[in-house]
């Protein structure tokens, strides 16, 4: 069943659902900076423009189209962002 989600007053939104068992999500942040932490393991990819990651212990690094990262579980991190960007969040 696909569940909506909605975090920083409706800047960041995403819809979540499983395949294989396996959950995901599908979203859109709008400008802004965000902290998020981690429960599971995360690997994000950027499906639509650009968002500055700082993961923990890193430096900040832009994040394009098709370009993917890993947040292990527990974790902290930090995004900016300019212009609206769409991703994907797989939860391992």
């Amino acid at each position: 069943m696909t569940e909506a989600n909605s975090y920083y007053d409706g800047k960041v939104k995403s819809l979540g659902n499983k395949l294989n068992e396996k959950p995901f999500t599908v979203g859109v942040m709008e400008p802004g900076n965000y902290t998020f932490k981690t429960s599971t393991i995360e690997i994000m990819e950027v499906i639509h423009g650009e968002m500055e990651v700082t993961l923990p212990g890193k430096e900040s690094k832009l994040f394009k189209k098709g370009d993917t990262f890993r947040i292990e579980k527990g974790e902290e991190f930090k995004l900016t962002v300019s212009a609206p960007v769409c991703y994907l969040c797989l939860y391992l």
